[in-house]
Order: C-alpha cells, then structure tokens, then sequence
C-alpha cells in the first residue's frame, strides 16, 4: 500500500458523489476522497443539464423573435457564439465545483481511475488505498445500438454533441424522450431541420399521453418532422451522402446523427466483485438507505435503477454519504417530479390517471386550461394545462378533496409550478388546501389553484363553469 487509509472514499464526481462527499464530511468523517477520472462536475455540469439548457435557452430566444416581428427584429443567429456561451456556462458552474473548492471543504480529490481490489482496498491510478467504507457514484453512458456505432456515419450523443461549431444542416435524432425532444426542438429553433425518430407509437412514451400530444404539436408547427412507429435499421455512405435507413424501407439523408435512446450505469473496470457488490442488468441495486450487498459499500445515482436525474442523483448521494459517516438516513423517493424543459416545458410528479386507477379508489382527475390563465395569455403561451390527479383518503374518503397522487403541468414555466403539486403530495395534504391558498395575480401559479378549485362546486363556478344540477 502506498496510497492513505479513508474513512470514506467517493468513487465519482458527479452529482450523487459530490454530494455523498459534502455529506460525509459534514457528518465527521475526518479522511474523504472524491475519486474522479475525468472532471468534477460529472455529466450535469459538462454534457447534460447544464449545456443543455443553456442551448434551450438560446434557442428560445430566437424563437421569440420569430414569433413576435412587431417587437422584435428576425433572428440571425451565431451558432459558434451560441456554443461559446453553453461552454461559457458550463465553466462558470465548474467553478463552485472545482478541486480547490472540494479541498477548502476539508475533501481530498485524487484523480485517475478507480478499481476495488479487495473488499475495503481500492487502486486509483496505480497507487493503493485502505477505506472504511465507500461509496460508489460513478454516473452513466450514453447507449449507442451496436451496428450505428460500428456503421459509416459518425454519431453523436449528448456526451459528444456540444462540442459542434457549425449547424447541422439536417440533424437526425434517434429517440423521442426527454433528451430527443429537448435537443431537437434546440437545434431546429437554431436553424438545423430536424427529425426526430421514435419506435413507439409517441413521443416521450413514458409520460401522460395529453403532454406528449401537446409537445408533439408544438413541434410540428415549429417544422419538426416527427417520425413515430419506426426504428432505424442501419446507415450507409453514398455518393458523398450519409443516409439512416429505416425498417418501413426509406432513408433519410444527414448531416449529423444524434442518438438519445437511453443511458448505462457505467460500472464496467470498477472491480465491483473484489468488493462484493452484486448488480443486475439496471445497475447497483440498494436498500433505502443506499447500502449495496456489501453492507460497508453504498452506491447512488446513475449507477443504480432509481437514478437518472440529477435531483435525485443528489438525494441519493446525501442519503449515501450521511450513511457512510455513520447515520442511519433513508432515501424518499415517493415524491420525485421530473420535468422535459422542451416549449412547452413538461413536468409531472407521482402517478398518471391510469396508474392512480390501477392503485387507489375514489381517482378524480381534474385539469385547467393554460388558455385560461390570464398570466399566460400576456405572455402568449397559451397551449397546456394543469393536471391534477387524487385519490380517496383512508377513513376520510374524499373529504376536503381527497390526497393529492399525481399531477402533470404543461405550459410556460412547468418545472417551477410542479413543485407546489409535489409539496401538496410530500405533506399529504387535502387537495384542497390548493384551492384555499391565496395566489398572487396574475401569477402563472393561480393555475394550480384554478385546477385545484375543479375539485369543488364553488371553484368550478368561480371559473366559470355552470353550476352542476344533478
């Protein structure tokens, strides 16, 4: 052994192992390493949440001069000073994620990569290292199907796609999730056509059938051609062209391919058996207090089947690192809303209609129309709606509206106006309190509180329905 002895050892430095990190020393651990091969940061900060919605933003921003020429000159824009500034961004939040600021927090960062060698041994770079106890936060990899990877055309993934300096003429995307769309409807807004390639019958097929129907539209009055149904069988080079071929027989000719069918916990050289830690095809798998099969060893974010934003990631992470200092923490994660920051944004929280239907009784489901909304008509963003979606109560029924299970917002500003429906679910509140609560006007919020009052006569009269005669 030539390396130090650790009372807890981070293996990644992304969200969920920064995190653990903090966590651990906050909660005494004297010795902490955060162990990282590459950058501090991990995905988030250099090729997921942050780039990318720096991307949308600039993005929106020439959509809004298209859609309002009274006010606003039609856009021309730089892509290469587009992409200066996501890289811009990225390096401003680095910043409060840099070695130095690790080191000022009484963290010690080695760099190199990481492999267990023994069940409380671990090799970094060549140099070897006792631990206590670990944690292992090593995120995730974009997955890229075999024959595209190994085919003419080069690909991207969203790893690789913002280190472009010239616009895609045609960008074909292969996936309608949330990175699909959202990069999709980026790059048409910046002037590339875009197609966007999906095998199930919709977009974004994990989420409420009316958002996606919503998103859809929006996409297809901005000009992108949506391709559902289908799958991509292979690609070829000719004549100088790239073309993606697909299984109904017709090719599509590109420029750049972007593949954004999912990501893989990245465990592959982690010496996870030396260890004594068992995975399955989704990852590490853990109990609630993030503890892998080695009790001493515990994993969070990517790496395991409940990780995948990075909101989570870094719950798990606290929940992991607090544990490895010695506390007996619990990861919660009945309440995780998600949010698909496309135009119109998406966000959802705990159960669609169907599911409630499959687990609870007394489901109503209750909506409010963006379009009335008066905050939203001033801005001019009037498609989407607020969903909310209860259930009875043990003992108390539907009394004062019942518990709030799920809830879907989409429209201008989704992702802020779920967490007050997420609140309503983690408090266990009567749905109705929603409806009590005074908002201010003309807040984009009032339509949660509008879609809240449908639960009750008085709400659905206030709105302006008629007053129910049976």
């Amino acid at each position: 052994m030539t390396g130090d002895n650790w009372d807890v050892a981070v293996l990644g430095a992304g969200a969920a192992g920064l995190t653990a990190a903090r966590a651990a020393r906050a909660r005494g651990a004297e010795k902490v390493a955060l162990i990282e091969r590459d950058r501090l940061g991990g995905e988030c900060t250099h090729v997921g949440c942050i780039p990318s919605k720096a991307l949308i933003h600039a993005a929106g921003l020439a959509q809004s001069a298209r859609e309002h020429p009274e006010v606003l000159r039609p856009p021309e824009v730089d892509f290469a000073a587009v992409m200066a500034r996501v890289h811009g961004v990225i390096a401003h939040v680095a910043q409060d994620e840099s070695e130095e600021v690790m080191e000022a927090a009484g963290i010690t960062v080695l760099t190199g990569d990481a492999r267990f060698t023994g069940t409380q041994t671990i090799d970094v770079g060549g140099a070897g290292h006792r631990f206590r106890r670990a944690v292992v936060a090593t995120g995730s990899e974009a997955v890229v199907p075999g024959f595209l990877a190994d085919g003419p055309v080069p690909v991207l993934t969203n790893d690789t796609i913002f280190g472009l300096t010239d616009r895609p003429r045609h960008l074909i995307v292969v996936g309608g999730g949330p990175i699909g769309v959202e990069l999709g409807q980026a790059f048409a807004r910046l002037g590339s056509a875009v197609t966007i390639i999906e095998r199930d019958r919709r977009l974004l097929p994990l989420i409420d059938a009316d958002a996606a129907a919503a998103l859809a539209g929006r996409l297809a009055a901005e000009g992108v051609t949506i391709r559902t149904g289908c799958s991509v069988t292979g690609t070829v080079r000719e004549g100088g062209a790239d073309l993606v071929e697909l299984d109904d027989g017709s090719s599509l000719e590109t420029d750049a391919l972007l593949i954004a069918v999912g990501r893989r916990p990245r465990l592959e050289g982690l010496g996870l058996e030396e260890a004594g830690v068992t995975t399955d095809p989704a990852g590490i798998v853990t109990d609630d207090r993030m503890r892998t099969s080695a009790p001493h060893i515990y994993a969070a974010g990517d790496v395991t089947p409940g990780g995948g934003f990075t909101h989570i990631a870094a719950h798990q992470g606290r929940v992991a690192g607090e544990n490895a200092a010695g506390a007996r923490a619990k990861a919660d994660l009945r309440v995780s809303p998600a949010v698909t920051f496309t135009d119109p944004e998406i966000a959802s929280v705990g159960l669609t209609p169907d599911q409630a239907r499959d687990e609870h009784r007394g489901v109503e489901v209750v909506d409010f129309p963006m379009a009335g909304v008066d905050r939203a008509r001033t801005r001019g963003r009037t498609d989407g709606f607020v969903r909310i979606v209860t259930a009875r109560r043990r003992l108390l029924g539907r009394a004062g509206g019942g518990q709030v299970v799920g809830g879907t917002v989409v429209g201008d500003g989704a992702g802020e106006l779920i967490h007050e429906i997420a609140l309503a679910m983690q408090t266990r509140m009567f749905a109705g309190r929603l409806a009590q609560t005074i908002h201010a006007y003309p807040s984009a919020s009032v339509a949660v509180q509008q879609a809240a009052g449908q639960l009750f006569p008085i709400g659905r009269a206030l709105a302006g329905e008629a007053p129910d005669e049976s």
